[in-house]
This record gives structure tokens, C-alpha cells and sequence, in this order.
């Protein structure tokens, strides 16, 4: 019997089998349902009646058999057996098709080699596999457009596939995400399991990408979530029997030529409109040849600039470094191409840049003094803004910073709009006034910064009465406790002993060339604080308490730092130190008072959100890298700080790679870009001979996309269309036999 069935689907549906014994039981029922009574007459009839007895019994079994026949077939078919591949019972298996055709859609297939693209290939080959399929007998196909996530796209008819193949025109712009597409097909394999086992036939169209299939490789594999990720997806296809038919469409060089644009960054920071910048262009050569006088173009905004040429050494990069001044401040759209290649995706490649304006500083002098080295305010406008010497020319570029001195009991006018200024900074103020923590609160609320260093005129008591709450609903990072100092100055003093070296304001000292001028500075006196939960300190003290020095908090939009020294040299020699001085100030203001930057470079399909300053944005339309406009729908709605935040771009807006722009009426455009995956342009492929080897779920279509290997066709086939036939005539028969038997017998 193993020989013949190899198993049933649904087995607990056999004990409907018990069924069978139904009919016999209403046979039995029925013949002693009469009680026999003797009638003279009777004889006569007994006589005729055992003449007849055994043709009438034999056709009573046979309408009895058929009844019960009937109802076993019922219960079989509804159990769906199922037979192994080489059982005589394979020829009267259902043979419907229910074939899944994952079609590689990442950027890489776009290449060319000849006319055709390898998405093109890919196309028409999954084209013929649904011609070979038919919906009129009940076959199915489901075709998957894989990128950097699954599309099931048809997922009934092979009629449906067709007409949906028509409007793929071009590859998507990301990466294969190998993994995820074939979760997508196990997912189907367990819905359409047949007893622990699935007879999906998968079809992967792809050009072998190898860092589609090994997106890791080396002693990175084990350790890499994306790895893992496939290999337990090709586990799951594997115990239901499911084997993914690898097909080339590429074929030819394992390592094709090809350029790649992999970057465009800058070289150290861009600091004001005006200033000169570095822009570097990374450039790799993909192939297996050296490449000579690769020359690599730069357009600003439009304008092109001149070009540069680079050497590059098989399967190596190198950079072109453009030196730009940007006229303005503002987003700034650059980009950058290489001469055409097989792939034209990777040629081209588009980055905003965000041009600061400079930052407007208001500096509240608390203690005013006439001499620079006591006057606080006077340090750092400096520091902010150097004076000029003799040799400077006039209308020199614009200033990073733009600082204005206030004295303390000017802050209190109720005509000061502190929404005029990036940052504020409150030197050694002996207290501020509750309208002022007020306006300073909704300062920084709005996005601004805030930067309070202390000194000896600083009333903490008052401080932390306007300025500090235990619960954090303040503005202070930490409450201010009392003052810490070296009893005699020229004994002793304290160093810095801890920074983070990973934050922005920080990183300039974290250059071991520049660390001891951080670390080594003497600090005498500060003050001690109790830092909220959700402060951060940024550098603390070698003194016994580990003080903090610098401590930072969020506050809503915006941000508080405090300094807990002073910024003169009453309390510690840093003023005495322009290198640590200098950098300290610019760098903290830099990171607190400039928003992040809003995401202007976006992956394929990443949504957009963007926030606007200026007059009502009126006529938003979004344009397209190849110049096509479409209407921005949606509402308009105001946001904190005077800023309009506009409708949200949807991801399937955003899959072509390239420069876009919204375009308002009234006001510059707005740029953003798409960006390729980098890695995309690696077209190194995975050879024939490895596919099987990654895995026991890959079958290789051994470079004929016609060819199936037998290995990945279905293992069995299932019964249940011909039992539920068989049921059929059955019933049929029972049907005209009783019905003849009836008429015969009414005559009789």
C-alpha cells in the first residue's frame, strides 16, 4: 500500500470512512423492520418469490455496494491522499501547476550587454512561464517583484501575471533583499501545504548578483542578521519541500566592467555661504581592468563646473576633490556623474548640501567689566568674531557667527523677540526674572539654544527657583548645589578626566593631537550640580565628587547646555588657552543652535516629510528627476516655531533615483535626492557552479532558463480529482439502478 498511497493530507477526515456502514445499517434496519404473518394465500407467493430470491438479493447487494462505494469515495477524496513520484498511481495525479515567479528587480538588473537589458530577460522569461501555465485548468501563478522588499503583484491567474508584466518597464532603484522575497514565497508554501509539505514551484529570475546572495561573507556571515535571515527562510522552503530554480539571465563575465559613483561628501565642514568648501567624489572602478582618465563631472544647482580626471586600479576607488564656494546659504543640489557604462544607474549620483546661514548669537553680559580678561561677554565676542586686521579686504566673506551683546536687565524688555537669534548666551547673571524664564522657555521650546555658564555673581537659590524642578518640566539640565573650589590656587587644580569623544560638540578633541588641550586646562572652582535623569553630562572633573563640567539636555525643540565654570579666568585658565577656548565655544554653539538637518538624501521609496520657514506655501508641486511635475496634495499645516509643515511625500513617489525638487510658489525650490544603494553598482556575479552550494533549497537551472531539474519538480501528486469522479459515477449509477429496479418492480 506505501507503494501505491503515499500519505493523506487531511487523515483525521478518514474516520468519515465509518459512514460506509450506513447504508448497510438502513439495509438491515429495513428487512427487519416486517413482522411475518401466516396467510393461506401466502403460499403462492413464496412459491414465485424463491424463484426470483436470488436474482432480487444479488441486485439489492449491488445497489447496496454502490451506495456504500459512494460514501467511501467521499471520505477519500475529502482526505486527499497523496502518491509518491514513482507509484503506479502517479499517472491519475492531479496535475495542476501553482508556480511563483520571483522576479529580481534591484537596480543592478538594469544593466546592458547587447540591446537588452537583464530586466528585460527577466521580463520575458517570466512572460513564457505564464504561457506555459493555464488558468483553464485550474493552475495558478503568482509573480513577486523583488527589491528592497517583496511586491506580490498577481497572485491568481497566469492571464493576470501577463497583463501585469506589460507595465514593468524599468528595474527599481534598490537593492535585492534575497531574504525577504523568499519569505514572501514561504509564506505561501505554508498556505498551500499538503500534509507537511508544499507543492509550490518557484521560479528566481535573477542576474547573480553575488552580494545578493551573500551579502556577507567571511568570519561577518554567523555574526550578520541578514545572513541569518536567509538561511532560515531557505530552512523553512527545505522542510516543505519546496526547491527554488535558479535561472541567469545575465550569463557573460563573472566580473563585468563597470563605473560606479559611490559618494559625494565633504572634506571637513561647510561653515557659511561665502567660505570656500571641498567636495569629494568617490569614484570605483567595479571591473577587472585598470581605468585611465575617468573623467568625473560636477554640476551646482545646474551649473557645471569644471571637470576632473582620475586613474582608477581594478576593483579600487579614488576620490575627485572640488573646491566650491556657495554664493548663498540654503540647500544646495550637486551632482555628479561619470561617463555611460553598461549600467546607467550607477553614473550619476545627486547630494543636497545644507549651507548654514550664520549663526545669530545674543551674549548677556551679567558682569560687565572694562577689561577684556574679566569681561565674560567680551571673551566671547572675540572669540565669535575677531576683529580684522589691516590686511583684510573689505566685504569679506560672511562670519560663521553673527554674536550681539545685551546687558542682563535688557533682556527683560518686553520688545526683545528672542526669535531673532539661533542661540543665547547667559554669562555669571546673578538671576533671571520670572517673565524672562518665561520667554527664555518658549526660546528654546521653539528649537533655540540656550547656554548658561556660571560665576560668582550667579544667586543659585534664585536659579533654581526660576529655572530648575525635580520632575525635569524646566529648563536647567541639573540643580545647582553649591560652589567647589581649590582652597590656594597656585597649589592645586582640576582637569577635565572624562569627555565624550563621540559627540559633535567634543569630537574635534577626541584627535589625540588636540586632547590635552582640553584635559590639561586648569579649572580652580565651579559649580557643583545634582544633574536631572535625562541630562547628559559631556565632560566631568578628576575632584573627589567627579563633578560635571558640561552638561546637556533636550528641552522640546531645542536644547540647555550648562557650564559650570566660569568663562572668564576667575575660576580657571581656559580663556588663557585660545586653542581649547575657541573650539570649545564654536563647536558647542554649532551643535546646539542648528536644528538637525533635515533629511534631504533618501533611499528608494523612503517617505519625505519637510517643514518650511517663510510666507503660506501655496502651488506645491513635487518635479520628478526626468522633469515630469505632479500636483503636492494634501493640507498644509502650521507647525511650532512659525514653520509650515508640508503634505507628506509618499515612498512610491520616491523609487527612481535621482534629483528632485518641490517647487512653491513665490520661493526657491526645495531639493532633495534619491540615492542608490552604492553597493549596486558591484556587478560581480555569482558563477553557475556555487548556487547549489549555498544551500540545498537552490537548484541551478544549469544556464538553460527552460530547464527544470527534476529535483525541483513536486515529489508527489494528489488523488482527490479522481476519487471525487469516481464518487460521482458511483452516485450516478446508484441513482439510474434504483430507479430501474423501482420501475421494474412496480410492473412486476
Amino acid at each position: 500500500m506505501g507503494n501505491w498511497i503515499g500519505g493523506f493530507v487531511n487523515p483525521a477526515l478518514l474516520a468519515g470512512l465509518a459512514a460506509v456502514t450506513l447504508p448497510l445499517l438502513i439495509h438491515l434496519l429495513n428487512r427487519q423492520r416486517h413482522k411475518p404473518m401466516r396467510w393461506a394465500a401466502m403460499r403462492f407467493v413464496l412459491a414465485a418469490y424463491k424463484k426470483t430470491r436470488r436474482r432480487v438479493e444479488l441486485e439489492n447487494l449491488l445497489l447496496l455496494l454502490l451506495r456504500m462505494g459512494a460514501v467511501a469515495l467521499l471520505a477519500l477524496a475529502l482526505a486527499r491522499p497523496f502518491t509518491g513520484r514513482d507509484s503506479p498511481l502517479a499517472g491519475l495525479t492531479d496535475t495542476r501547476r501553482d508556480v511563483v515567479v520571483v522576479l529580481d528587480a534591484s537596480a543592478s538588473t538594469g544593466q546592458r550587454e547587447g540591446v537588452d537589458s537583464v530586466f528585460e530577460r527577466e521580463r520575458e522569461r517570466a512572460r513564457a512561464l505564464a504561457r506555459e501555465v493555464s488558468g483553464a485548468h485550474g493552475d495558478r501563478l503568482r509573480l513577486i517583484v523583488a527589491g528592497a522588499y517583496p511586491r506580490l503583484v498577481s497572485w491568481t491567474t497566469p492571464e493576470q501575471a501577463l497583463s501585469l508584466l506589460d507595465t514593468l518597464e524599468n528595474p527599481t532603484g534598490e537593492p535585492l533583499d534575497l531574504a525577504g522575497a523568499l519569505a514572501e514565497v514561504l509564506r505561501l508554501a505554508k498556505e498551500t501545504q499538503n500534509g507537511g509539505s508544499s507543492s509550490l514551484e518557484v521560479h528566481l529570475l535573477s542576474d547573480m548578483q553575488r552580494r545578493s546572495f551573500l551579502p556577507y561573507e567571511g568570519a561577518q556571515v554567523e555574526k550578520n542578521p541578514r545572513s541569518r535571515a536567509l538561511d532560515e527562510v531557505l530552512d523553512g522552503l527545505t522542510q516543505l519541500g519546496v526547491r527554488v530554480i535558479v535561472e541567469d539571465l545575465c550569463g557573460g563575465e563573472r566580473v563585468p566592467p563597470n563605473l560606479s559613483i559611490t559618494g559625494v561628501r565633504t572634506l571637513g565642514e561647510i561653515y557659511a555661504a561665502g567660505l570656500p568648501s571641498e567636495i569629494a567624489v568617490s569614484v570605483a572602478n567595479r571591473g577587472a581592468q585598470a581605468r585611465v582618465g575617468v573623467r568625473v563631472s560636477l554640476s551646482v544647482d545646474g551649473e557645471r563646473r569644471p571637470s576632473q580626471l582620475v586613474d582608477l586600479e581594478p576593483r579600487a576607488s579614488a576620490d575627485a576633490v572640488f573646491t566650491l564656494t556657495f554664493a548663498k546659504s540654503g540647500e544646495h543640489m550637486v551632482v555628479a556623474s561619470v561617463e555611460g557604462d553598461r549600467l546607467a544607474i550607477d553614473n550619476e549620483r545627486a547630494q543636497v548640501f545644507e549651507v548654514p546661514d550664520s549663526l545669530r548669537v545674543l551674549l548677556v553680559d551679567g558682569q560687565p567689566s572694562s577689561s577684556i580678561e574679566e569681561d565674560e561677554v567680551g571673551l566671547l565676542r572675540t572669540v565669535l568674531d575677531p576683529p580684522l586686521d589691516d590686511t583684510s579686504a573689505a566685504g569679506a566673506a560672511p562670519a560663521p557667527f553673527l554674536p550681539t551683546v545685551m546687558h542682563a536687565e535688557e533682556l527683560g524688555n518686553a520688545e526683545l523677540s528672542l526669535a531673532n537669534y539661533d542661540a543665547v548666551w547667559l554669562a555669571n547673571l546673578d538671576r533671571v526674572t520670572q517673565p524672562v524664564a518665561e520667554r527664555l522657555s518658549s526660546f528654546v521650546s521653539a528649537g533655540g539654544l540656550l547656554v548658561v555658564s556660571c560665576g560668582d555673581a550667579m544667586d543659585l537659590g534664585a536659579w533654581n527657583q526660576r529655572m530648575f524642578k525635580a520632575d525635569g518640566d524646566c529648563l536647567l539640565p541639573a540643580e545647582l548645589v553649591r560652589k567647589l573650589e581649590i582652597p590656594v590656587r597656585g597649589e592645586a587644580h582640576w582637569r577635565v578626566s572624562k569627555f565624550d569623544a563621540e559627540h559633535p560638540a567634543l569630537a574635534f578633541f577626541a584627535d589625540e593631537r588636540f586632547q590635552l588641550l582640553l584635559t590639561e586646562a586648569p579649572i580652580f572652582a565651579l559649580i557643583g550640580t545634582q544633574p536631572l535623569p535625562q541630562a547628559r553630562v559631556l565632560a566631568s572633573l578628576d575632584d573627589p565628587a567627579q563633578s560635571a563640567f558640561l552638561i546637556e539636555r533636550p528641552y522640546l525643540r531645542g536644547r540647555v547646555i550648562l557650564w559650570t565654570t566660569s568663562i572668564d579666568d576667575a575660576w580657571t585658565r581656559i580663556p588663557d588657552s585660545p586653542g581649547t577656548l575657541v573650539p570649545l565655544v564654536h563647536e558647542l554653539l554649532r551643535y546646539g543652535a542648528r536644528a538637525e538637518a533635515p533629511r534631504r538624501n533618501l533611499a528608494p521609496g523612503e517617505p519625505l516629510e519637510i517643514e518650511t520657514t517663510g510666507a503660506f506655501p501655496r502651488n506645491l508641486a513635487l518635479v520628478l528627476p526626468d522633469g515630469a511635475r505632479r500636483a503636492l496634495e494634501g493640507e498644509v499645516v502650521q507647525a511650532v516655531g512659525g514653520k509650515w509643515k508640508l503634505p507628506n511625500i509618499e515612498g512610491k513617489q520616491l523609487e527612481r533615483v535621482g534629483a528632485y525638487r518641490i517647487e512653491r510658489e513665490g520661493a526657491d525650490p526645495i531639493p532633495f535626492s534619491v540615492q542608490l544603494d552604492a553597493r549596486e553598482g558591484d556587478l560581480e556575479r555569482l558563477p553557475a557552479e556555487e548556487v547549489a552550494q549555498l544551500h540545498s533549497a537552490f537548484v541551478q537551472a544549469n544556464g538553460d532558463p527552460g530547464s527544470q531539474p527534476d529535483k525541483a519538480r513536486p515529489d508527489r501528486g494528489e488523488l482527490w480529482r479522481g476519487l471525487a469522479l469516481a464518487c460521482l459515477v458511483f452516485l450516478c449509477l446508484e441513482s439510474l439502478w434504483a430507479a430501474w429496479l423501482g420501475r421494474k418492480r412496480r410492473v412486476a
